[in-house]
């Protein structure tokens, strides 16, 4: 091996080591007669857990699911509930050992209804109760776009949206058990306004030790942060800018330990901002994507806090980008990760993806196609853990490499063992005949 080609390698290497990832996809999950099977960017709706992919969506008629052992072939379609005919009826919250789900027919006088399982690696559900009401139906009330999260300790949330005649409320719930069975809090449901919207998304955010941080908005207004401390309800916040008219739904959070990370759409472009627990604020506002109303959904690598956050069609039409935070900085331009030019995204706001890395790995969920029937698809990126001191070793690791080439000692080893003159092919023993 010749001095450039160790060099080449050491270099080669560090390199792998210091940033080791790899964007895999897309594959189809399966199709579907709803053109909503995996509304909104506020809700999840997919994980990895026991050495599978799983992807959660509206069959057209009911909730269902596949899974996946390699991301790319997917096992056949297991019927979780039915009368679920829209993505946005339910929402999916995987806590590391079970998954939770809420769902609602977004009828007059249907209840909201929770359930909480174990993901088996066979593709299998154990279930830990049978399904449970959450919220009791009431006349002339109805509950819209159901969005569970689980606190750190195991205790299931529920935002949502109350509707009955002009009245138009935040609400969020929670259990007092953390068994799959529900059984309400004391002191919830919360009205978190006492005021009325139009279409208010609610979404709850776990922290550290019990505490919360609920997010909630409705079109063209400020998204709201209302913090629970583990026992009782403290600040509520805003952000500077107020979502676009129309994207209520287009907002997505993530935790990092106390803090959140917010993304949403202002009606014109993509902005960030990081909600901080200690001071209870959020900070500045940096814009990810200009020109475009388009939602974003966002994702955290636990491993490196690493930032993903993907959207729709903008710079190009029917494909999907995505722009990384590595150590608090921003990709300066965004990723052109998928082309789906051909088929054509059904919508711009039908993607979700997990809401960690889970197994090292990134997925994203979006449809295809502009007429039934439409595609569910799956795409996922692969993301090395960086280990603390990972410069460090690398350099450790490259360093001898390329002292060595550089020096020639690799060469002036090789020739130190190489075959005798004395062995040579005159004084070999021929074999005979």
């Amino acid at each position: 091996m010749t001095r450039k080609k160790i060099v080449a390698f050491a270099i080669l290497l560090l390199a792998t080591i210091l940033n080791i990832q790899e964007a895999i996809g897309p594959s189809t999950v399966d199709t579907t007669t709803s053109d909503d099977a995996t509304l909104w960017p506020d809700q999840r709706k997919s994980f990895y857990a026991n050495g599978r992919f799983w992807v959660f969506y509206s069959d057209g008629t009911n909730l269902v699911y596949r899974t996946s052992t390699d991301g790319t072939s997917w096992s056949g379609k297991t019927t979780v509930r039915s009368s679920c005919n829209a993505g946005e009826m339910f929402s999916i919250w995987f806590d590391g050992t079970y998954f939770h789900y809420a769902y609602c027919a977004e009828t007059e006088s249907a209840a909201i209804y929770y359930r909480r399982g174990t993901p088996n690696s066979g593709g299998t559900v154990t279930w830990s109760a049978n399904e449970q009401t959450a919220v009791a139906g009431s006349s002339g009330v109805t509950y819209y776009q159901p969005t569970v999260a689980t606190d750190d300790s195991g205790y299931p949330w529920i935002g949502y949206r109350y509707v009955s005649g002009s009245t138009k409320r935040p609400y969020v719930t929670k259990s007092s058990s953390k068994t799959g069975t529900w059984s309400t809090a004391s002191g919830f449901p919360v009205d978190l306004t006492g005021w009325d919207a139009a279409a208010w998304v609610v979404v709850p955010v776990p922290l550290t030790s019990g505490k919360m941080l609920v997010l909630y908005n409705s079109f063209g207004r400020v998204i709201y942060a209302r913090q629970w401390t583990g026992s009782s309800w403290g600040y509520t916040s805003q952000t500077s800018s107020a979502t676009g008219e129309g994207c209520s739904n287009y907002y997505s959070a993530v935790n990092e330990g106390d803090n959140v990370h917010l993304v949403f759409t202002d009606g014109s472009s993509i902005i960030y901002t990081k909600y901080t627990y200690s001071s209870h604020s959020f900070g500045s506002e940096t814009t990810l994507q200009t020109s475009t109303s388009n939602p974003p959904i966002i994702c955290r690598d636990p491993n490196t806090n690493n930032l993903y956050v993907f959207w729709a069609s903008k710079p190009t039409n029917n494909h999907i980008y995505y722009k990384r935070c590595v150590g608090g900085t921003w990709d300066s331009s965004p990723t052109d990760w998928i082309n789906e030019a051909t088929d054509k995204l059904t919508y711009n706001d039908t993607l979700t993806c997990f809401y960690n890395n889970y197994g090292a790995y990134v997925g994203l969920v979006y449809m295809t196609k502009q007429s039934s029937p439409y595609n569910v698809r799956f795409a996922f990126i692969v993301c090395v853990p960086e280990y603390p001191y990972g410069q460090a070793i690398a350099l450790l690791l490259c360093l001898p490499v390329y002292l060595m080439a550089r020096f020639g000692l690799i060469d002036k080893f090789s020739k130190s063992i190489r075959p005798s003159k004395l062995h040579s092919s005159a004084s070999m023993e021929v074999p005979s005949k």
